[in-house]
């Protein structure tokens, strides 16, 4: 690349300035395509619906939050009628005065630098990430806003 640099401002030849510009276009067509063809970290897919059905939802010191899944499931944190979706339940991730759902709460999953927000855990047991809205560079963290609306849970 320097040499490339170096050629573009001390040759004086036209057509090798020319040549040294088409290449870079091409560079440059390369790192835009790279770039859209990433996903974002925590960024969930439809065909991954199936593997957040069900999963449960557990705070750090071991509280049960609910699960994610389709509003009709009872204890869903999608269901309106559910404890777990309520504006007033303790055990809520959508009461702003709970620990799970204020904003600057180390375990909330609407602090987007908590340290420790709620784990998503399988059916099976298996760790599927974090429930929170952030930070974007941490590819474990899953927007529970997200895992509804990509999976039509509402």
């Amino acid at each position: 690349m320097i040499d490339l640099l170096y050629k573009y401002f001390f040759i004086v030849n036209r057509e090798e300035k020319s040549k040294i510009l088409s290449m870079n276009k091409y560079f440059m067509y390369i790192l835009v395509i790279i770039s859209i063809m990433s996903v974002s970290a925590g960024e969930i897919n439809s065909w991954q619906c199936s593997k957040f059905n069900g999963a449960r939802i557990i705070g750090e010191d071991g509280d049960y939050l609910g699960k994610l899944g389709p509003n009709y499931m009872s204890d869903s944190i999608y269901n309106d009628s559910s404890s777990y979706s309520g504006s007033w339940s303790t055990d809520s991730i959508f009461n702003t005065s709970s620990k799970y759902g204020n904003s600057y709460s180390n375990n909330s999953v609407f602090n987007d630098t908590a340290s420790y927000p709620p784990v998503i855990l399988s059916e099976d047991g298996e760790v599927l990430g974090r429930l929170s809205i952030g930070p974007s560079y941490l590819s474990d963290r899953y927007n529970p806003y997200d895992i509804k609306y990509t999976c039509d849970w509402d």
